[in-house]
């Protein structure tokens, strides 16, 4: 590749990046907000990767001289101490995270839809012909099933240390989902189908065996927050995975670098809840509270998410998502080698 061809492929990214900088540095307080940061930490990555190139390809070039200069003000900006981290975290909690759960609507609708639809199938299908279950869950459940028990018991002595292997499986399957959502959402979506399917069918053959409300006696408490949060990940996923599908007029690299910091908001924002969903599965859901209680729990959790998620910074939403704002750049970058 020539040094003019260089640039013109990586020209935009560089005028982003120049764009951030020259408002990152401005004297305003605060003057990016998270998104910005993001994306300028993600700028200024691809930017000293490029600087790597030209300085082994075209060696005391503009390009390079150009490059070396960007990265040098990117650097400045990228790792200078920082301000009051309590009141980063309060924005982001506050704004970031629910305005971008609310802009991710599409792909909630979608993750949703994926996984409620087939669970709803398996429902069906399973409680019409409960042999259906050999293809969906373990044997050993489906004998205790037939026998009319369910496998949910949890000794007291052993819900702590239950809690954290719940939680610690609840956060690694959505990681999971998150992390394949780039493979074109493929794997996000056998992830969605996979559990929705197996929920659904379990749901079907304790119908079948009278045993249905046991298993809801223990999913009620904690299913609310786990489920929400499943769906609400995968959906970062799937937006990951359309932006490799279809970036529209932006470079597909570009897409995905805007798709993923999106996601990974929701992964950094709502992983924690997977934590209080854990503790409620490992203590509350096995025990012998009353069905009522775990019923108020169930609900209440869940009214808390959700009013928070789609009310909280709704006069914010406004703002500005990351898109530069037009500033003056220190040079531009070169049109020749």
């Amino acid at each position: 590749m020539r040094a003019e061809e260089f640039v013109a492929q990586r020209r935009s990214d560089w005028n982003h990046l120049e764009d951030l900088i020259a408002r990152g540095g401005s004297s305003r307080l605060n003057p990016l907000n998270p998104m910005q940061v993001l994306t300028l930490a993600a700028l200024y990555r691809r930017a000293t990767a490029d600087l790597a190139r030209a300085q082994r390809d075209w060696p005391g070039t503009p390009v390079h001289r150009y490059l070396n200069g960007l990265v040098a003000r990117g650097h400045g900006l990228v790792y200078r101490r920082g301000g009051n981290v309590w009141k980063r975290v309060r924005t982001f909690y506050t704004q970031t995270l629910p305005r971008t759960y609310r802009e991710s609507w599409p792909y909630l609708a979608a993750s949703a839809a994926l996984f409620f639809g087939s669970a709803l199938v398996a429902y069906f299908v399973v409680l019409a012909n409960p042999d259906a279950a050999y293809g969906i869950a373990p044997a050993d459940i489906i004998d205790k099933v037939h026998h009319h028990e369910l496998w949910t018991h949890i000794p007291p002595d052993e819900r702590i240390q239950a809690a954290g292997s719940i939680m610690t499986n609840n956060i690694g399957v959505v990681f999971l989902a998150f992390a394949f959502g780039v493979v074109f959402g493929l794997p996000v979506i056998w992830v969605l189908l996979n559990n929705g399917i197996s929920i659904g069918g379990i749901f079907g053959l304790t119908q079948a065996y009278g045993v249905s409300g046991g298993l809801f006696d223990f999913v009620i408490a904690h299913g609310v927050l786990e489920l929400s949060v499943v769906v609400a990940i995968s959906a970062g996923g799937l937006m990951m995975g359309w932006a490799m599908v279809s970036p529209g007029n932006r470079k597909r690299s570009d897409a995905l670098v805007d798709a993923t910091v999106r996601s990974f908001i929701l992964v950094l924002g709502l992983a924690p809840v997977l934590v209080v969903a854990g503790i409620i599965e490992g203590n509350i859901s096995p025990s012998d509270a009353p069905f009522g209680a775990k019923v108020l729990i169930g609900l209440s959790t869940g009214a808390l998410l959700y009013s928070y998620l789609l009310l909280v910074g709704r006069s914010n939403d406004r703002r500005s998502t990351g898109a530069p704002a037009p500033s003056a750049r220190g040079s531009a970058p070169p049109t020749r080698g």
